[in-house]
């Protein structure tokens, strides 16, 4: 909750940053029309509000690469979170895919032997199924 309450505290600062720079940049340009063309003063004039524009454009690149980086994160969250549930979903189809023919095996065997636990009576059925009673993964 601290980390939050510390990140939310930089976003605003870094905007209120971002607000000052932007303010300094226009009041360098209007100070620019009212020196002399030519002059020393407008000069160094140019050059401040080159230095600061450059340093909007670098805070705008670190803006747009953290929120690439950020982006880049949740996708790869996103992903990792589709991989656990895909394997999570094969592992129930591998699990159903031994489960499902041992239920179906045991039913058909209990109604086999029912039928003929009196032994009068051998169904060529039952024989025939035995053989493809296999607990096994063909």
């Amino acid at each position: 909750m601290e980390l939050i309450n510390l990140l939310k505290g930089d976003l605003k600062m870094n905007e209120e940053i971002k607000d000052m720079l932007g303010e300094e940049i226009r009041a360098e340009i209007r100070d620019l029309s009212t020196l002399e063309a030519g002059s020393d003063e407008k000069s160094k004039a140019i050059e401040d509000l080159a230095v600061l524009y450059k340093l909007r454009i670098e805070e705008t690149k670190n803006e747009l690469d953290a929120d690439e980086r950020y982006s880049k994160n949740a996708v790869d969250s996103a992903q990792l979170t589709e991989q656990v549930k895909d394997r999570y979903f094969r592992l129930g189809i591998e699990i159903a895919g031994l489960v499902v023919p041992l239920i179906f095996y045991a039913a058909w065997m209990k109604r086999g032997f029912k039928f003929e636990e009196t032994g009068t009576y051998v169904s060529p059925t039952f024989k025939g199924l035995i053989k493809w009673f296999k607990p096994t993964r063909k």
